[in-house]
């Protein structure tokens, strides 16, 4: 799936409605599964039993199956995981094509040569991130780092890259962000948390909360509006 901001004739558009989508999903979808649980809960505890079916538990997670971890299995963080990393992707792929927009828009069908050019470095924007940062410098005199909101930017980053790449584990990478949250003991289970840093990193999962994945998201649309600004600034001057 595409993010939407490919098929927007203006790219911070798509932006915005992808986005709001994605905080919509985070807000209503996990509600609505454990509504549903509690249905198939509620309808196998009123069922006649001769005591020979098992506890309720059982027949709860015998029907629910392994597809749903057994009854249990924790859907509602999987939506929001999806949510930052689609929302990154929304965000970096927003960023693209504002700067193709704003700084490419030439005909190049006279310089072939110029135009491979052009090609390829564009085709490194996806997977790129800093490519993309030193293009707004280069074709924009925009420093992106330099935004208010650069350190909300890079803490997302790192959070896409922690949930992707290690299976949700903290990362080095991730704990050096100024914003990265680190668990409590509510988080832990009523264990204390750890007394430094070192016994997180590839031990501890990230607690994705609600608040913590809506804020994320929130924070990636002020990033671009900050660039959007910028932009048009710009295009004043």
């Amino acid at each position: 799936m595409d993010p939407e901001v490919r098929v927007y004739a203006d790219p911070f558009e798509g932006l915005i409605v992808q986005l709001t989508e994605l905080r919509g999903l985070i807000k209503i979808v996990p509600p609505l599964i454990e509504e549903n649980r509690e249905r198939r809960w509620r309808e196998i505890s009123e069922r006649p039993s001769d005591g020979e079916d098992g506890e309720v538990i059982d027949v709860y997670g015998d029907e629910a199956g392994p597809e749903e971890g057994y009854g249990f299995a924790d859907f509602a963080r999987t939506i929001r995981v999806a949510a930052v990393v689609f929302g990154w992707a929304v965000f970096q792929d927003y960023l693209a094509h504002e700067l193709k927009r704003s700084y490419l828009d030439y005909d190049l069908s006279g310089s072939p040569a110029l135009a491979v050019l052009v090609n390829e470095d564009v085709r490194t924007w996806d997977r790129r991130f800093d490519q993309i940062r030193k293009r707004y410098r280069d074709f924009g005199g925009i420093v992106l780092n330099e935004l208010p909101s650069w350190d909300q930017v890079l803490h997302a980053q790192a959070l896409r890259n922690a949930l992707v790449h290690n299976q949700g584990q903290y990362t080095r990478a991730y704990l050096k962000t100024k914003l990265a949250y680190r668990p409590t003991e509510e988080d832990l289970h009523g264990f204390p948390p750890p007394a430094d840093d070192a016994a997180l990193i590839d031990r501890e999962v990230i607690p994705l909360s609600p608040a913590l994945a809506e804020a994320v998201i929130t924070q990636l649309q002020t990033a671009a509006t900050e660039v959007r600004e910028a932009v048009d600034q710009g295009r004043d001057e």
